[in-house]
Parts: C-alpha cells; structure tokens; sequence
C-alpha cells in the first residue's frame, strides 16, 4: 500500500511549483512592460527638452515683459475681455493664440459661461499691461493671419476734409485779385482827387 502522506507531499509541492512557474512569467511579462514604458517616458523627456520655445504659448513672454509689481491678484471681468479685444481690434482666435486656449474657451470666457483659471488670469492681466505695438507685435509672430487690418478713413469724415481743403484754395486764390482791385481803385480815386486839389 503506498504512503499517502509521501504522496501528498508530492502533490503539494508539484501544484506550488506550477504556480510559482505562472507567478515566475507574469513578473516577467511586467518588468518588460515597465521597461517599455520607462524607455518612452525617456525618449518623451529629451523632445520635449529639445522642442523650440516658440511652441510655449506667447503670454510666457508677456508675462516676463509686464511682471506684476504690487504681488496683488489679478481680476478679470468678461467686460474687461471684450474690451480689451475690442481696443487692439482683434479676433477671438488672435487672443486665443496668444493666451495658449483655444477661441471656444475665449468666446466662453466673454459670455460668462466659463471662468478662466488663475494663471490665465494672470496672463491676460499681464498682455493687457503690454502697449498695442508689443500686443500686435505678438498677434504678428503667433497668429500672422489674424492680424487686424488696417482703419479706412470713413467716408463722410473724407469729404469732409476735402471741401475744407477746396474752400481753403479757393480762399487763398481769391484774396489776392481781391487786393489788386482795391489797389486799382484807391490809384484811381487819388488821380481824380489830385487834378481837383490842385485846381483848388
């Protein structure tokens, strides 16, 4: 009759060994998958160091050009957004550009539906700080297509100015014949005047 405690054993140890062969290949397979990933997130690493800067959205240099002095947090009402788009003439895609969101965001921002994040804010302050020459100089370099074009006088205000400038030449044309007929007629009033005096 064979041992049933010895074969037991056997049993037991064959089944663990079994796992363990299991447990063995599924820490293998793991320990691949975490080198794979650790080799991406490398490779990640060193394009993203090497990218140029210009794919960093142009409110990074606004805001070092106008930093904030007084440490005070910056507001931001959908008024102040508007008006400051509206002042510069640009588009909602221009500002977008130059704040890194896209004009969705910006038109939400501009009907209250959405609140911009702190740094947003903070960058919007610091490119309203900047001049309309640094602002459009920025639409220029990020969004070259989006900048506003150029104001036309208007039409009524030309004409305007152009009767003005007729009626000046015609002023200045007009005062000199105006000052030879008096001169005429003065030559002409003394010539009559002399003959009597001297009868007189």
């Amino acid at each position: 009759m064979p041992d049933f405690k010895q074969t037991f054993q056997d049993e037991v140890r064959r089944l663990a060994r079994k796992e363990l062969k299991a447990f063995e290949a599924k820490i293998n397979e793991q320990k691949k998958t975490i080198s794979a990933l650790t080799k991406r997130i490398n490779d990640l690493e060193k394009k993203q160091a090497s990218a140029p800067a210009t794919v960093k959205p142009a409110v990074e240099s606004a805001q070092a050009a106008a930093p904030a002095a007084d440490g005070r947090k910056a507001r931001f009402s959908p008024k102040s957004l508007v008006k400051f788009r509206k002042k510069y003439s640009l588009s909602q895609k221009a500002l977008a550009v130059l704040l890194g969101v896209t004009p969705f965001t910006v038109s939400h921002w501009e009907i209250g539906k959405n609140r911009p994040r702190t740094n947003q804010i903070e960058a919007f302050s610091a490119l309203a700080k900047l001049g309309k020459r640094k602002v459009l100089a920025l639409v220029a370099e990020k969004a070259p297509g989006e900048l506003p074009a150029p104001k036309k006088a208007a039409p009524k205000k030309a004409a305007k100015v152009a009767k003005k400038e007729v009626k000046k030449t015609e002023k200045k044309a007009a005062a000199p014949a105006k000052r030879g007929r008096k001169a005429k007629a003065a030559k002409a009033e003394k010539k009559v005047a002399a003959p009597a005096e001297k009868k007189a």
